[in-house]
């Protein structure tokens, strides 16, 4: 289905930095890419809806920068973490629904089609991704991905190909998933990390970030970091064996509250006191006149949004936040995930390579002020599972 601009139908927020950086958008930038797992708009006080949760951090990104009023995804993780990632829509890559692949596409998706890793990394790029893949079964540090550098929440089937096939014995979600909040499976670089109970996976996966962002920056690399969060997807197994003390208050019996409301509020609230830390970081660094950050998420909420193939379940938020993006405050141009890659290879100063494409189109010429206008329409699809 196709949307319009006189359609008020997605959020995108494109964060700049304070006018003093206003200049042009430089050459190579560093990236930063969050892709939050399961939740809409609406969550996040930035968007005036009664309820939502206090997000200063974010909200201060809405306040400085671009809102683009309609962005869509799909309305399920698989496709859409796809979609992000190439720059095509399902119908070009065969990425349909988490249970409806295509011909062989699950299997051979990146030897096929790009992966903005792989082209950023061509295109000079130290790349690292950390957090939550579910986009096909090659994975992201395979040649045809490009990321260089790994921390991911991992399955137990991938665990036990690792070297010395190592044993998981933290937290499980259920008998065949890790946990990914508390004493959570995740491997990095090849390694199996060795997890205690009050180990909380949002930090390992933002401290990560932080420093491959910090040793690439003082090698004097362009980088671009993919965060695709596990939070604040539902799950909430794996407990702290001692009371959790959170850095912004007493969050961890919400953070671990069997009421699904209050625990997605705690969650959100978390990711906004994260993502303070990597734009505090970014500061810290010296770095925030070389560095756009974007920050969106895979689908809306879950059990009232997610799988909906209509326009709460696509409805997503982005952030774009960076030196010489001109366009400022709210806008009705339409941007969807097809756009994200076309975007960052823009940016890098990449190209594609001979018979691969993009469905999507870069967003710089309108960040930048080149352009006044983006697209006069976008695409959203969800077909049914059989199974």
């Amino acid at each position: 289905m196709k949307f319009y601009k006189q359609w008020n139908l997605l959020l995108i927020i494109v964060l700049t930095l304070p006018s003093f950086l206003q200049a042009q958008i430089p050459t190579k930038p560093n990236i930063i890419l969050v892709l939050l797992d399961d939740v809409s708009p609406d969550q996040f006080s930035c968007y005036g809806v009664e309820g939502a949760v206090n997000t200063p951090n974010i909200d201060k990104l809405a306040t400085d920068g671009v809102m683009f009023k309609t962005c869509y995804a799909t309305a399920m993780c698989g496709p859409s973490r796809v979609e992000i990632m190439t720059g095509e829509y399902g119908a070009s890559t065969g990425a349909l629904h988490n249970s409806i692949w295509k011909g062989n596409s699950k299997n051979k998706l990146y030897s096929d089609h790009q992966a903005f890793g792989k082209l950023l990394k061509d295109a000079g790029y130290a790349t690292a991704i950390a957090g939550k893949w579910h986009a096909g079964n090659q994975m992201p540090y395979e040649s045809s991905v490009g990321f260089d550098e790994y921390c991911l929440w991992e399955n137990l089937k991938e665990i036990a190909k690792l070297p010395g096939s190592p044993t998981f014995t933290g937290s499980m979600e259920d008998e065949k998933t890790p946990s990914r909040y508390w004493h959570p499976g995740i491997v990095k670089n090849d390694m199996l990390l060795d997890t205690e109970p009050s180990d909380y996976a949002p930090d390992i996966f933002a401290d990560f970030i932080m420093d491959f962002m910090e040793r690439k920056t003082q090698e004097g690399t362009p980088f671009l970091a993919y965060w695709p969060s596990v939070a604040p997807h539902g799950a909430r197994d794996g407990y702290p064996s001692t009371p959790f003390k959170g850095a912004i208050g007493d969050l961890g019996p919400s953070l671990n509250s069997a009421d699904a409301a209050e625990r997605l509020k705690a969650l959100n609230e978390y990711i906004d006191f994260l993502m303070g830390k990597i734009i505090q970081k970014v500061a810290d660094l010296g770095i925030a006149d070389n560095t756009i950050i974007i920050f969106t998420s895979d689908n809306g909420t879950a059990v009232t949004a997610k799988t909906r193939g209509v326009e709460r379940g696509s409805h997503v938020v982005n952030i774009i936040a960076g030196p010489g993006i001109k366009q400022r405050g709210a806008t009705d141009e339409l941007t969807d995930f097809t756009d994200i890659a076309p975007t960052l290879v823009e940016l890098a100063g990449g190209s594609l390579p001979s018979g691969k494409k993009f469905d999507g189109e870069s967003l710089l010429p309108f960040l930048s002020g080149a352009k006044d206008t983006h697209r006069d329409w976008i695409y959203c699809y969800l077909p049914i599972s059989q199974n």
